[in-house]
């Protein structure tokens, strides 16, 4: 993520019956690209294909642009899904959520440690 690029990665992997049983081409790919992307998936169904690449382009535009990672099993990719168009939009479970001010956090630690006796 050095170089702040926002690229999207979009592998293949052994059928889902296959996954995590050091099947002949399996790769745990999830797990040696989670150090160097902002995000990964392993897509396991048809259905979650389309809106999973949807969130990580946004991913890796968002912020600090960065790479993001999807891999789905072979039945994944061949399995039938309806698509629904839609706009580009910010993905819900991605919106930033702003913390409380410091004067608060400070107020509700104090009023913790007081109903603990402290």
């Amino acid at each position: 993520m050095m170089d702040s690029s926002p690229i999207v990665c979009i592998t293949g992997q052994v059928p889902s019956s296959a996954l995590g049983s050091d099947a002949f081409q399996e790769t745990d790919i999830t797990g040696i690209t989670l150090p160097i992307t902002k995000h990964n998936y392993l897509v396991t169904r048809a259905e979650d294909v389309a809106p999973a690449l949807h969130e990580a382009f946004f991913i890796a535009r968002s912020g600090r642009p960065g790479p993001s990672w999807s891999t789905s099993p072979k039945d994944a990719q061949q399995g039938l899904a309806r698509l629904e168009a839609r706009l580009p939009s910010r993905p819900a479970k991605h919106r930033p959520v702003p913390g409380p001010p410091p004067r608060r956090s400070r107020a509700a630690a104090l009023l913790i440690d007081a109903a603990n006796g402290r």
